[in-house]
């Protein structure tokens, strides 16, 4: 098992979330879209990929696209093509509807290029049309496909902060739901995935209706249980020896079992005892990796980034109230 502190995670080093991969995998097998969140570093993306991977095995497609860089739907749809590239009856199609963009097969050209030909053909008055015609492609294949949209939620937010951005969220939410209402039991199973909710969002601007057609999943925390024993199997695939109650130790200082916490706090302990020329940790090594690692400079940017997703949730005002009370 490796040790990874900031990619998503796969196979061998895919830990313990069988009874969560179980689930999600009932829903969408039957069927249902999905909006699956949880807070950041929860292992959402590796949960979905690991899922995805499954159901590959099992015969269907996968298309994964991650939406937020996206500044624009033009942007959304874009990425969405992206992703389907790679499926060559769908990539046809889109390519034909979009006409003369492409005078090349589209086997000769990249994912990257595909998607930089589509949103050059796409604006304010098209891409609705074209988006509903790619999931629509997607959805007539003779495979099930399942289409995850990671990080809905920040687009919508980015969009939100733009001109009439009430007004934007609103149709492009209405649109989605549409085109996913008009495929009714097709082979297309979505799920938009995201550190912050769209329930937050949609509440605060009156429109909960726009989401209704997603079941919620929310992602929680590892137990205590399960935190010791991916400290265990972290150190026994490194090959490193820890006294008796360092995991406990480790879960009792972080307060939470967060996947990429605990895979950090592993990393920082190997580089504190290999300084030092060690190859044991102690129990003391925890307190003080803690205050001055994971506490310290080089841990703050993380606790940052939760801040800056509080105040994309909740808007500058209650997240101001929020932190009061946090603090």
């Amino acid at each position: 098992m490796k040790s990874s502190t900031g990619r998503w995670v796969s196979g061998d080093d895919f830990f313990d979330r069988g009874p969560e991969l179980a689930s999600l995998g009932r829903l969408v097998r039957a069927g249902n879209h999905v909006l699956l969140t949880g807070q950041r570093r929860m292992g959402k993306t590796s949960l979905l990929r690991e899922l995805g991977r499954q159901l590959e095995d099992e015969g269907w497609i996968f298309l994964f696209s991650d939406v937020e860089g996206a500044v624009s739907p033009e942007d959304v749809v874009a990425d969405i093509a992206r992703a389907a590239h790679p499926i060559r009856p769908v990539a046809w199609r889109v390519a034909d509807a979009m006409g003369r963009l492409f005078d090349e097969r589209i086997d000769e050209i990249s994912a990257f290029e595909f998607r930089v030909k589509i949103r050059a053909g796409l604006d304010a008055g098209s891409w609705k049309r074209h988006g509903e015609g790619l999931l629509r492609h997607c959805a007539a294949e003779p495979r099930p496909t399942l289409l995850v949209i990671d990080e809905l939620p920040i687009f919508l937010k980015r969009l939100l902060s733009r001109d009439r951005g009430a007004d934007r969220v609103d149709e492009f939410l209405s649109w989605l739901r549409g085109v996913l209402q008009g495929l009714g039991n097709n082979t297309l199973v979505l799920v938009v995935s995201g550190s912050v909710g769209l329930e937050p969002l949609v509440r605060r601007l009156g429109i909960p209706d726009r989401i209704n057609q997603f079941y919620s999943y929310r992602l929680g925390p590892w137990d205590r249980a399960t935190c010791i024993e991916c400290f265990g199997r972290l150190a026994e695939s490194h090959r490193v020896s820890a006294e008796n109650g360092v995991a406990e130790a480790v879960y009792e200082a972080l307060g939470i079992g967060i996947p990429h916490h605990v895979q950090s706090f592993f990393a920082r302990l190997c580089d504190f005892i290999a300084i030092r020329r060690r190859n044991r940790i102690r129990v003391a090594d925890v307190e003080t990796v803690y205050r001055t690692e994971l506490l310290g400079p080089s841990g703050q940017s993380a606790l940052a980034h939760y801040e800056t997703r509080l105040r994309e949730a909740l808007g500058e005002e209650n997240c101001t109230i929020a932190l009061q009370v946090l603090a």
